[in-house]
């Protein structure tokens, strides 16, 4: 199929997408009004039932944290503010539109990986170096990938297996079959839409690292880091960043640990309500955690490197795992004879260590990868272990797990 067909496809797709609902539409108008009080806009969110029925129970959800339950519309426009409401009904208002395209294609992923980076994106406004609106960031990586929505209803054909390839950059891929990128085809759609441009931007060079880190774009960069932790925690979408390009992004908008931490933790619940709220039938996304259903192993983290191994420890647990320390588990005290898991850090680790480390391992029946980006040599004499990138996802520890220890 040329070029110029898919562009037309796409075109005829957007162009055909409903309007936003009336209650959204009248909502925008309102809250464009600089003379408007709470008590008008919760008037316009009172005339949808379903609509305020959702805001009452977002505003009474954990996230939010308020000390009483709020009963009154109005005072959730207060406690939500005039963005938060604006963000939410636009989120609303384009999943209805998103679910009344016809595409041939189980988008159940492109939701789930969604909500995670919208979820993300609010619990890093919250922990983040720059003041950004939480409800603004939740939007904004909710449509981060909105225009591989686009193209799934436009060209399914080519698109599915697109969909289906996690082992090459997803834009690298779409720009060999269709000639354009979903980053570009969200950013067209959010024009088309006339939503603020810094939606736009975010959908269009979340992708960008350099643009991502450089301070001019703060949502961007924002929805950048978001992605990464959803894709850690959902199924993976798409291959992992390196580890250079996420600690950039660490650096440039949550660099504090404890923030970083905070804001994984906060991410999980937010996912569970929002698609409860809206209603979407998601895939299996691993929410249940040690002591809450989960299955939990015992992890060490073999590295002379703290920022690695602080990264890949506060994944582990957060994807409901316990952390050894490296110490007593070299030292075979009580209780470390149940590791089942250890990830060994190739970039710090001399090749007389790895000789000591893999009978060690071997003897002691650990599971044993190697940690280590694309490009990088596999030390001699460990070719025989699997490995896993340093930004690692659940699905790759899932792995590693199921395994028996080599």
């Amino acid at each position: 199929m040329s070029v110029d067909r898919v562009k037309a496809r796409i075109m005829s797709v957007m162009r055909n997408l409903p309007p936003l609902p009336a209650v959204t539409r009248q909502l925008l108008t309102t809250l464009g009004d600089e003379n408007a009080s709470s008590a008008d806009v919760a008037r316009v969110l009172s005339s949808d039932q379903a609509l305020a029925g959702k805001v009452l129970k977002l505003v009474n959800s954990s996230f939010y944290g308020v000390p009483r339950e709020v009963t009154t519309i109005t005072r959730a426009v207060t406690v939500l503010g005039f963005t938060g409401v604006r963000n939410l009904a636009l989120g609303f208002g384009s999943v209805e539109m998103m679910r009344s395209m016809n595409t041939a294609v189980d988008m159940r992923a492109f939701w789930a990986h969604a909500l995670a980076t919208g979820a993300a994106a609010q619990s890093l406004a919250l922990y983040g170096t720059r003041r950004i609106d939480p409800e603004e960031a939740f939007l904004a990586g909710l449509m981060h990938d909105i225009g591989a929505y686009v193209l799934a209803a436009a060209v399914p054909d080519i698109y599915a297996p697109i969909l289906e390839d996690h082992t090459r950059e997803r834009e690298v891929v779409e720009a060999e079959a269709i000639g354009m990128t979903h980053a570009q085809v969200g950013q067209g759609l959010l024009q088309f839409w006339e939503l603020p441009e810094a939606f736009g931007n975010a959908a269009r060079h979340h992708h960008d690292i350099a643009r991502a880190t450089d301070g001019a774009e703060p949502l961007t960069g924002l929805v950048a880091l978001a992605d990464v932790l959803a894709t850690v925690w959902a199924r993976p979408s798409e291959p992992t960043p390196s580890e250079a390009d996420l600690r950039a992004l660490i650096n440039a908008h949550c660099s504090s640990p404890d923030r970083l931490r905070a804001a994984l933790e906060g991410m999980q619940q937010k996912i569970v309500d929002t698609a409860e709220f809206m209603q979407l039938a998601l895939p299996d996304l691993g929410l249940e955690v040690a002591g809450k259903g989960g299955q939990s192993a015992l992890c060490v983290v073999i590295t002379t490197e703290d920022d690695r191994r602080e990264w890949a420890e506060l994944v582990l647990t957060q994807l409901g795992h316990r952390i050894c320390p490296m110490q007593p588990f070299f030292n075979q005290e009580p209780g470390t004879q149940d590791v089942e898991l250890a990830l060994l850090d190739t970039q710090c680790l001399s090749r007389q260590q790895l000789d000591q480390l893999l009978p060690f391992l071997r003897d002691a029946s650990v599971n044993a990868a190697l940690m280590m980006d694309q490009g990088v040599h596999t030390p001699r004499g460990a070719e025989h272990l699997p490995t896993v990138p340093a930004v690692f996802t659940r699905t790759d520890i899932e792995q590693l797990l199921a395994l028996q220890p080599a």
